[in-house]
């Protein structure tokens, strides 16, 4: 019985050890969902923040024009022609100071009232606003509007300019389909109404959802994750984040059940196979008896402490083994090869789950948050660092005449080209749109001017054909840096230094590299002249 109760003791702790690891391993695959689910919602609301922008521009360049025209006549004639250009907007209406549609694109609009709406309301003030309504009085749905003042010479608003926003344009579904099939996307106003929704049923645009458990949580936040269940029922894991310039929310949520099944049913098979395991070793003390027994359990014992060690199991000795315990000796390796190939199964989904937040899912190569770890890395590690900042040469004119589709297939040959181009300690990874950046641990100056040609000359090899660049086909301007990670310089210095160097090859024509003289620590001085590059940077036409 002394013998039974120690084997009963390492079982126990054997037992407890597998539980406690898969335990672990489930909470690592549930941290992995969520941080993947938060990124599609960054995702999105990048999107959003882009769209957002675009209206607000053709809206503006509306209003500036109205300002010194004394009649809303030659406005009204052209809001048919800037609508059907720009995508993102649906329609456009011309509304009087007392809140009557004067003119519009919009079938039946002229005339209505929508001196009750908020945003017309923000406007009249001298405010643009951005706002959703629970039924449009045109279209009789859920809809988001923008609205901009338009302001006479008298300093009055003279009228206010208005635009109802495509949502296919703010969360397309192109983008929709990055997740699975069981995922919900959905945009919710302040009051908890769906404006959006992805897929239709149960949670369609206009339904009330403020009193469930996931909005009413969901808006007393600014961003995060939340296990809960969606408005079909489905336990989901969901990630959320507020609209810049508006008090509504995104929702992106994928099927809980879909992620937890495979541990789940990893961890009842191993339970089972765990307690049959254990019931044939006690079923055999019990029958053979302590004095036939106590040898081969002893060595028995031994090997299942090495297990639970985690070291190699080696089934040799000299230690007698009777033939009645052969099965016993058999159930512990069946039971012990169980184990290990569950277990390398689990931490095979783990390391997948783990690469889909480090991975850019357009490319397959690194995106920012894996270039910036990288690059502390190799910070605190390599005796001299080099870096390239790419961008790609009139991106926006690009997209704007051959499409979106064509965008992506750009950059992911881009992408590719680069990958195979650099040397094998480098790293590359798509830093946003259309710019990459490539870490050369080691590397000198020279070599890594040297790199930047073989790139850009790579890309002009692609042959994608580009008619707004002077070269008919599609480019790259590359600058580089590199220097001695010092205490007195920091890895901020570096990625500055080298997006100096891409910005002067923009600015000597494009379709060239340029280097950094050197990599100086940040000062005052030089922040005020490294802000001003970049701002000049960004007025470069379309890149």
């Amino acid at each position: 019985m002394r013998l039974a109760a120690l084997a009963a003791m390492a079982m126990t702790l054997l037992i407890a050890e597998r539980i406690l690891t898969i335990v672990n391993l489930h909470a690592d695959n549930l941290l992995a969902v969520e941080n993947h689910v938060l990124e599609l919602t960054d995702q999105g609301i990048a999107k959003y923040s882009n769209t957002l922008t675009a209206v607000r521009a053709v809206l503006t360049t509306i209003a500036a024009d109205t300002e010194t025209t004394p009649t809303l006549t030659s406005g009204c004639a052209r809001l048919d022609r800037i609508a059907e250009a720009t995508a993102t907007i649906e329609t456009l209406t011309f509304v009087g100071p007392g809140g009557d549609v004067i003119c519009g694109t919009a079938p039946g609009a002229v005339g209505l009232d929508l001196s009750s709406r908020d945003y017309f309301q923000i406007a009249m003030r001298g405010i643009g606003s951005l706002s959703s309504v629970s039924r449009s009085y045109v279209t009789d749905v859920p809809s988001i509007y923008a609205a901009q003042p338009a302001i006479g010479l008298d300093g009055d608003v003279v009228a206010v300019v208005v635009a109802r926003v495509g949502l296919d344009e703010v969360f397309p579904r192109n983008a929709i389909t990055a997740l699975d099939l069981s995922a919900q996307v959905m945009m919710v106003d302040p009051s908890g109404l769906v404006i959006m929704s992805y897929p239709e049923g149960t949670n369609s645009a206009d339904r009330d959802l403020r009193h469930t458990e996931l909005v009413s949580l969901v808006l007393s936040r600014t961003r995060g994750t939340i296990r809960a269940n969606g408005p079909d029922g489905l336990p989901r894991i969901y990630g959320f984040m507020r609209l810049p310039q508006s008090n509504m929310h995104l929702i992106v949520g994928v099927d809980e059940e879909s992620v937890t099944a495979p541990v789940k049913q990893a961890t009842l098979r191993a339970a089972a196979t765990l307690f049959i395991a254990s019931s044939i070793i006690f079923l055999g003390l019990w029958v053979a008896g302590e004095k036939l027994i106590v040898n081969p359990v002893q060595t028995l014992a031994a090997r299942l402490s090495r297990f639970g060690r985690g070291e190699s199991d080696d089934a040799g000795g000299t230690s007698p083994v009777i033939t009645e315990l052969q099965p016993l000796v058999a159930a512990f390796e069946a039971m012990a090869g169980e184990l290990t190939r569950r277990e390398t199964a689990l931490r095979s989904a783990n390391r997948r789950l783990n690469s889909l937040a480090s991975l850019d899912p357009l490319t397959g190569i690194a995106n920012r948050r894996s270039f910036d770890a990288v690059l502390a890395l190799q910070w605190s590690t390599m005796p001299r660092l080099a870096m390239l900042m790419i961008d790609i040469d009139r991106f926006k004119l690009f997209n704007d005449r051959y499409g979106h589709q064509e965008g992506d297939n750009c950059i992911r040959q881009v992408a590719q080209a680069l990958a195979s181009t650099v040397r094998g300690t480098d790293v590359v990874a798509r830093i946003g749109g259309e710019e990459f950046a490539v870490l050369m641990p080691g590397a000198e100056i020279g070599v890594a001017a040297e790199v930047a040609q073989r790139l850009r000359r790579a890309i002009e090899q692609l042959a994608i054909p580009h008619s707004d660049v002077a070269s008919d086909f599609v480019t790259v301007s590359i600058g580089c840096a590199a220097c001695q990670p010092r205490p007195e310089l920091t890895a901020a210095d570096l990625s500055l230094a080298a997006d100096r160097a891409l910005y002067a090859a923009k600015g000597a024509g494009r379709n060239t590299v340029r280097a950094a003289d050197a990599v100086l620590p940040a000062t005052s001085a030089t922040a005020t002249t490294a802000g001003s590059h970049l701002k000049e940077r960004g007025g470069i036409a379309e890149g």
